[in-house]
């Protein structure tokens, strides 16, 4: 058990899961709600039987899951790997070498120097049969098997007969030959790793069933703490889920038999396996600090179990569970209360979850507590990856401290019986996380393995409470971009806008955000107005759309207009604009702020969620009324938990106290993203309540600093 000794950071992260090539990707897919949950690839498990209702050995309940789908990416010439090795191989190591060459690179240190004689190696990997394997049984046992049935049931048959059907039926499988033979060996996985990126630390794997990757991370945490080594890579893998495991799974009867994963429903009906694997890259706090490494979060300590004698070796004890969780908030000094998101085991099986959610409540608090803690389980999304599944959840974690985002779990609707009346809450959707407290964000990362291995991780975010926002941001999908399209005339816009049209129809897969940007903000040389700099040619259009395919229609929509000599203006509410002569041509934007009467459920959810200059004003609203004697919190009337008083919070935000709180913050946080973007107003005013915002906003009303400014909201 890690604890006490100093804190660990996350400074690089690499992952790869189902719909999920990449880091990006995949904390993009978990705040846009994606389900990659799915059928498995072709020849997958051939001739299985699939029958829901069976209760026979060779049978699925269901082939639903999270796959990886066709072939991985991946270039042995890069690490300076034989091609012959890897087809045959083992994908896994891989694999796992390829992500701990993207950690270090996401870490920044693939052109830093680092003490590679003091770096680790430690994952978390299982010993089932995966497809490199599968492989070599069938080279070996399989064809022996086959060719000794074949030679009683046709003695007719001569050896060169036998021997010519044995090199055929080879001749179809994966090479099995001296270079593909290390890849089938579990030791030389991290051995492969630290050969080709030549690291001389500890360099093995592990195997804690589904704890597998956070028992890794706390092998690593102790190596950094006692001194052996310096940077440590930890993470876990499982990128074959091949037919056995899931007839193992099916006799266990955990598969789902409605083919959906729903973690702590009521009617959860057990798992979906999973692909995926992640790598993190781990380093001393301190010397994290020292160097200038991107944090994306800091581990405080991970506390360990095992269940000893239980009702059976395969079933889950809240004892068990309990003891982990207590054991890292005992060694860090960390308050369970602090903590605002709990990243579960949540397999949707209903006894592992009943038994979870007794375990959490145990240590997060009592019945008679007010929804608090966000509970959420990224198996919903991706399904259970065994040894990768803790991985998966540790960078889920990490990213929503470091983004200050509560993550949605799928399937979600209502929540198990036993969360009602309870300090924690199933959070269905996403939600920007406002924070109340004098510390940090907190997450808590569980991860419990058949056979009663049991591990929880505390994982805060990085800087003191109101620290400046960070640039570096890995989600950048939203609702709807902003298109503008600049000419120096009317005719040649509308030509611009047939080329960019063509360009749209050519290139489905452009990011809206990147070919937003490449209009609004193009490079200097091509900023000229015959070329359609932004705002620098006498045409502009304005076009708000939510893709590529809307952004096409509404630029058909406009050309033929813009080519109508009589048509002065184009104004649609679909979010499309033009003006021949604009309204004002001197002068700059005044800003008006509203006062109560303005507020809204969820009001700013969505700015919160990409600008963190907008969450810090919820935030720092939350802290004025902390412990106000009302009782309750602005965030919990604007941004209250999925069905956790949401009737009530509807009626509080129509009160003459929440009405003025909530536009207060709303118009600060409105300001805020205006002034990072650099849109400095002529003139402020504002109607009723809003008279303090603009008092505020036009520096008329100066406050020294956040406790000043704490005064100034309550009174």
């Amino acid at each position: 058990m890690s604890g006490g000794r100093g804190d660990v950071a996350i400074i690089g992260m690499a992952c790869l899961f189902p719909q999920a090539p990449d880091l990006k990707t995949f904390w993009e897919n978990i705040v846009a709600g994606v389900d990659a949950i799915g059928e498995p690839p072709d020849g997958w498990g051939a001739g299985a039987v699939l029958d829901p209702d069976s209760t026979e050995n060779d049978r699925l309940y269901t082939t639903r899951g999270g796959y990886l789908g066709g072939g991985i990416p991946f270039d042995p010439m890069k690490f300076g790997v034989m091609p012959r090795a890897v087809d045959g191989g083992e994908p896994e190591h891989f694999v796992a070498l390829q992500l701990a060459h993207q950690a270090l690179e996401d870490a920044g240190y693939l052109e830093r120097p680092f003490d590679r004689s003091r770096t680790g190696v430690i994952l978390g990997r299982g010993t089932y049969v995966n497809r490199g394997l599968v492989a070599c049984f069938q080279h070996t046992i399989v064809i022996d098997q086959v060719i000794g049935l074949l030679r009683r049931l046709h003695p007719e048959y001569s050896a060169d007969d036998l021997a010519l059907l044995k090199k055929s039926l080879k001749a179809n499988l994966p090479p099995f030959n001296p270079e593909t033979a290390p890849g089938l060996a579990h030791s030389v996985m991290c051995g492969r790793i630290a050969n080709r990126l030549n690291l001389m630390g500890p360099a093995f794997s592990v195997d804690a069933a589904c704890s597998s990757a956070l028992i890794a991370v706390d092998y690593a945490i102790r190596d950094l703490r006692s001194g052996v080594c310096d940077l440590v890579l930890a993470g876990g893998i499982q990128v074959s889920t091949t037919h056995p495991i899931a007839l193992l799974f099916s006799q266990l009867g955990a598969l789902a038999r409605s083919g959906t994963i729903r973690p702590f429903h009521p009617e959860a009906d057990g798992l979906l396996l999973g692909e995926g694997a992640g790598v993190v890259v781990l380093k001393r706090r301190d010397e994290a600090e020292r160097d200038g490494d991107r944090i994306y979060a800091v581990i405080r300590s991970v506390g360990t179990s095992s269940d000893g004698r239980a009702v059976g070796i395969l079933a889950p004890r809240v004892e068990g569970e309990e003891l982990a969780m207590r054991r890292a908030y005992e060694s860090s000094g960390v308050d369970p209360a602090s903590v605002g998101l709990i990243e579960a085991h949540g397999t949707g099986t209903p006894v592992g979850d009943a038994t979870e959610i007794e375990a959490m409540l145990r240590v997060f608090g009592d019945g008679g507590a007010r929804a608090r803690i966000a509970v959420g389980s990224v198996k919903s999304m991706i399904g259970h990856c065994i040894p990768g599944a803790a991985v998966a959840g540790l960078i889920k974690a990490a990213l929503a401290v470091y983004h200050g985002i509560l993550p949605p779990t799928l399937h979600a609707d209502g929540g198990h019986p036993k969360l009602s009346g309870t300090p924690l809450y199933l959070n269905s959707r996403t939600r920007p996380w406002i924070h109340h407290g004098h510390g940090p964000r907190r997450a808590g990362v569980s991860a419990f393995g058949f056979g009663g291995i049991n591990a929880h991780a505390i994982l805060e975010e990085h800087g003191a409470v109101g620290a400046a926002p960070r640039a570096a941001r890995l989600h950048a999908r939203r609702d709807s971009e902003l298109f503008l399209i600049s000419a120096s005339s009317r005719a040649a816009l509308a030509a611009r806008c047939e080329s960019l049209r063509a360009l749209v129809a050519r290139n489905p897969a452009i990011a809206p955000h990147d070919l937003a940007y490449s209009l609004n903000c193009p490079a200097p040389a091509a900023g000229r107005a015959e070329d359609g700099g932004p705002g620098t040619g006498a045409a502009v259009l304005s076009i708000v759309a939510g893709s590529l395919d809307d952004l096409g229609r509404k630029l058909d929509h406009a050309i033929p207009r813009l080519r109508d000599a009589e048509r002065g203006r184009i104004k649609d509410v679909g979010g499309i604009y033009y003006f021949d002569e604009r309204l004002h041509r001197e002068g700059g934007p005044a800003f008006l702020f509203p006062g109560e009467g303005a507020q809204y459920p969820d009001m700013l959810a969505d700015l919160c969620l990409h600008f963190p200059e907008a969450r810090a004003w919820f935030d720092l609203m939350d802290r004025a009324f902390r412990d106000h004697e009302r009782g309750f919190l602005p965030s919990e009337v604007l941004f209250p938990p999925p069905g956790a008083g949401a009737d009530e919070a509807e009626s509080r935000i129509w009160s003459m106290e929440s009405a003025i709180e909530s536009v207060f913050a709303a118009d600060q946080a409105l300001h805020a993203i205006l002034t990072a973007l650099g849109v400095r107003p002529a003139a402020i005013a504002g109607h009723s309540t809003g008279e303090y915002s603009a008092l505020l906003a036009s520096g008329a009303t100066e406050v020294a600093d956040e406790s000043r400014l704490i005064e100034h909201i309550l009174d």
